[in-house]
């Protein structure tokens, strides 16, 4: 019952027993060690003498004193070092923490929350600028409904509420929407029906802060819409299926994954290695090539 590619590998490699190690097996790990050792000093050395941005100095690390360090890698040995302190990103004012929770949801379809997005889209050299309005339930965070039109106007509320509709199979109590007058016109109320239209507090953008977040995370996988509709079909063709294929896996990486206990692929792409790891890493690799 021995698989056959295993049998195979048994008779091409019969086994034996290890050999002992040879002095010269030690070399290796002490020029791996010796090695690290040599790139953090050149990274730590370039910094002293460098005179400009971070993101530029990773890659004179990499081009021109090619040293095979990543960014988060640079950042961590300067860090570690003391060389630069990363900075970080302010914490939530008071005000802030004060609010947190204080926009009361019910039940999912019991509220929609409204609101438009300005993108630009590239086509033939020429830029155009349309308006997404994105419906949201706040109770769920679900994106119910959707419209993309010229502009932000009472036109554009409409279709995205009767998106929604559609999806949900069901109008909400209410339909939260700022005081952008086109948001109030006649036919929007009229739209409504049943549904109570309320105005968002004045200068309060946590009002919306359903919108702000979904559109956050738009933003984070949205690559620049360009399309070059003067190329032959078969171009604009294969320049289409990459945006579709480019936002497909940008949305995929920030998705939360269940079997990484909630973490995106963007967070753990994000964990920076010791330099202990990546010796360990080039060593086992190396092996594995030589074997295979």
């Amino acid at each position: 019952r021995v698989p056959l590619g295993t049998l195979k590998d048994w008779l091409r490699d019969p086994i034996s027993a290890p050999p002992a190690e040879t002095p010269a097996e030690t070399p290796v790990e002490s020029d791996e060690a010796t090695l690290e050792s040599a790139h953090i000093q050149t990274v730590l050395h370039a910094w002293r003498r460098w005179s400009g941005g971070f993101l530029p100095f990773c890659e004179h690390v990499r081009d021109e004193l090619h040293v095979p360090f990543g960014r988060d890698l640079v950042r961590r040995v300067l860090e570690v070092y003391g060389a630069r302190k990363t900075a970080r990103r302010p914490g939530r004012s008071p005000d802030e923490f004060a609010l947190r929770g204080s926009f009361k949801t019910y039940f999912p379809g019991a509220q929609w929350v409204a609101d438009g997005l300005h993108v630009p889209v590239v086509l033939g050299g020429k830029r155009f600028a349309y308006n997404v309005e994105l419906h949201v339930d706040p109770h769920t965070g679900a994106f119910v409904g959707l419209s993309v039109r010229d502009t932000e106007d009472a036109i554009a509320v409409i279709e995205s509420f009767k998106d929604g509709v559609a999806t949900t199979g069901a109008a909400p109590l209410a339909e939260l929407l700022d005081n952008r007058p086109s948001n109030h016109a006649p036919e929007v109320v009229a739209a409504l029906g049943d549904t109570l239209l309320i105005r968002a507090t004045t200068e309060r953008p946590q009002n919306k802060a359903h919108c702000e977040g979904a559109f956050g995370l738009f933003s984070q996988i949205l690559p620049p819409l360009v399309l070059d509709t003067t190329a032959p079909a078969l171009d604009v063709g294969r320049a289409f299926v990459g945006l579709v294929a480019n936002v497909w896996a940008r949305a995929s990486n920030h998705r939360p994954r269940k079997d990484r206990d909630g973490r995106s692929r963007v967070d753990l792409y994000a964990e920076v290695p010791t330099p202990e790891q990546i010796a360990q890493a080039r060593r086992e690799l190396r092996e594995l090539a030589e074997r295979q």
